[in-house]
């Protein structure tokens, strides 16, 4: 069981004041319930990004679970190694990297490798990730696990209530929109509790919430689809909220349809003339997406071309 976040605090002399969204949380309770959301066992690896002062580690390696821990922060590194490496460090590997700048497969060799030294353990193909999210990071994060999504069976993520009301969001609602469909393609979504800005220190300005997102697996991906021209369709759709579908689409030469062609398009589909992209469920974009591709070429998911 890790020491309490403000001991640790007071122990080390730290001042964190909300530097880059870091806010410890302090709040044991909470500690415990996002642990047992993630629901580790004995022998089992989890993934812990950004675990700072190891408020979620030690409650991860008190269930018996070992701990793949990657902070960019090194006095962070060398504080978790100090207070939790010393019990019984075959079982927590810590990484000091930017996780944004690293791909989950390249951590898994080293983790491997550490594994292979210290015990005669296998990590999954598949990880559990669980993380108290820096809000400036939040949305670069879920573009990473999405990237890496092949590594990764669930994600438990402390993040600002208003990313956690985007990516729950529903048609026709403000927060409905490109992150909220690239998310929900790739995954499914709940949001398991709200915590209260009095659970940190410093106080942040606003509530958070815990989501659990629950990756898909490939089967469940609809055949030949092109995912590149959806989501560049989506990306059409919602570059103005207020104008029409048949309007933004017909004015991409990518698309490269005629407004009366696609108006033919839209009435096959069962979608009305006037409706407007923010409207669309995503199965509607996938049903329109398989109507209209055309292959497109240097066109990928990031951050910039679905951000809202």
């Amino acid at each position: 069981m890790s020491r309490s976040q403000i001991a640790l605090l007071k122990k080390y002399g730290l001042e964190i004041r909300g530097f880059r969204g870091q806010h410890v949380l302090i709040d044991p309770n909470v500690q415990k319930k996002i642990v047992a959301l993630v629901a580790p066992r004995p022998g089992e690896w989890i993934l812990e990004i950004g675990p700072g002062l190891g408020a979620l580690t030690g409650e991860l390696l008190a269930s018996g679970a070992s701990v793949l821990a990657v902070e960019n922060d090194r006095r962070f590194c060398e504080i978790l190694e100090g207070e939790l490496g010393g019990d019984d460090p075959r079982r927590l590997y810590i990484e000091n990297t930017d996780v944004l700048k690293t791909p989950l497969d390249q951590l898994l060799k080293r983790a491997r490798r550490f594994t292979r030294r210290r015990i005669n353990s296998k990590l999954p193909s598949k990880l559990k990730v669980v993380s108290n999210l820096p809000y400036y990071i939040t949305s670069p994060v879920l573009f990473w696990l999405i990237g890496n999504r092949a590594h990764v069976e669930q994600a438990t993520l402390m993040m600002q209530k208003e990313v956690s009301d985007r990516l729950l969001a529903q048609p026709g609602e403000r927060d409905y929109g490109r992150l909220t469909l690239a998310l929900r393609y790739y995954a499914d979504t709940r949001r398991a509790f709200e915590v209260s800005r009095n659970c940190f220190t410093p106080r942040p300005e606003v509530d958070s919430s815990v989501v659990v997102i629950d990756f898909h697996p490939a089967s469940k991906f609809p055949k030949g689809l092109d995912e590149n021209f959806m989501f560049h369709l989506i990306q059409t759709a919602f570059s103005s909220r207020r104008k029409t579908l048949l309007n933004q689409l017909s004015r991409d030469s990518k698309i490269g349809k005629t407004r009366g062609a696609l108006s033919g398009i839209l009435e096959k589909l069962g979608l009305p003339e006037k409706i407007r992209g923010e409207e669309l469920l995503l199965k509607d974009f996938i049903t329109l997406a398989l109507s209209l591709q055309v292959p497109l070429r240097g066109s990928s998911l990031t951050t910039k071309n679905l951000a809202c």
